[in-house]
């Protein structure tokens, strides 16, 4: 990876560590200022950003999050792909760690158990944020939930930012590093991306995309653009990018729970009865 913008490596069962080479993210010097004059601020903007990123010359280290379970079952995978990870998720070790006011995140059951794609077990009512976090990892990991899938959670754009704000969101990583930069990385981010896709998803897999970013930086070249509307319509269908027997489907954000949950349960009924 020596030539590539990015390098990353799975450091346990969630945890990804990441490294930019700012030179190739940079090339033009005027790009390099917007991120040194950027910088500081975007730091600050989450109090978990200082304990999992570090910037020590031209290098841009930083913790994100990946869980793909390496045990299997006959469930068809299913390949959810996030935006990019919120920065206390990245610290808390789990995706969609809590809410404002630290509830649980809305994605676990208005969306996913809403969209009948899948139920964790709480037996404990009275668990901690941190303990919720720490069974639903084990059980993401263990398969030992109630779903017709073998669910495996990625982001698309692996650096970590603000869950609110004005450095939030993946509008918060462009922010950052420049529009410029931005392509960049998403070409190096794509490549992360399908190459994990190639070893989960083969042969029978579905690949929901969350994000508008990850759509169009995911989808076959015929599939068409994102636009809310269509993702609000279920008409985002299309095909991995350089995997075409893979379906790819593409939802509304998860910040609109009950559209994201509706068009998930309908576009992953019709991709099951369409192949049984």
């Amino acid at each position: 990876m020596s030539e590539s913008i990015l390098s990353y490596q799975q450091a346990d069962s969630i945890r990804l560590l990441c490294e930019i080479d700012l030179k190739k993210l940079f090339p033009a010097p005027k790009e390099r200022d917007r991120f040194d004059k950027n910088w500081n601020d975007f730091l600050k903007s989450d109090l978990c950003n200082k304990e999992i990123f570090e910037l020590k010359g031209d290098r841009l280290k930083y913790q994100s999050e990946h869980l793909i379970p390496s045990k299997s079952n006959d469930s068809p995978p299913l390949f959810l792909v996030l935006g990019n990870p919120a920065s206390h998720s990245v610290k808390a070790g789990m995706f969609f760690a809590l809410e404002k006011g630290k509830k649980e995140h809305r994605f676990w059951k208005g969306i996913l158990e809403n969209a009948g794609v899948l139920k964790l077990n709480q037996s404990n009512n009275n668990a901690s944020v941190e303990e919720l976090n720490e069974s639903r990892k084990k059980q993401l990991l263990d398969l030992n939930y109630d779903s017709p899938f073998r669910i495996g959670l990625c982001v698309f754009i692996s650096m970590p930012s603000a869950s609110s704000g004005n450095w939030s969101g993946i509008a918060g990583v462009q922010k950052l590093i420049g529009a410029k930069a931005m392509r960049r990385l998403e070409d190096e981010e794509s490549r992360r991306v399908i190459e994990c896709a190639k070893k989960f998803l083969s042969p029978n897999g579905i690949a929901v995309a969350f994000q508008k970013n990850a759509w169009n930086g995911l989808k076959s070249d015929g599939d068409v653009s994102y636009r809310i509307e269509n993702a609000k319509k279920g008409k985002l269908i299309g095909s991995l990018k350089g995997m075409p027997n893979i379906p790819l489907l593409g939802v509304p954000p998860t910040r609109l729970s009950g559209p994201c949950s509706r068009v998930l349960r309908r576009l992953l009924t019709i991709k099951i009865s369409n192949n049984p």
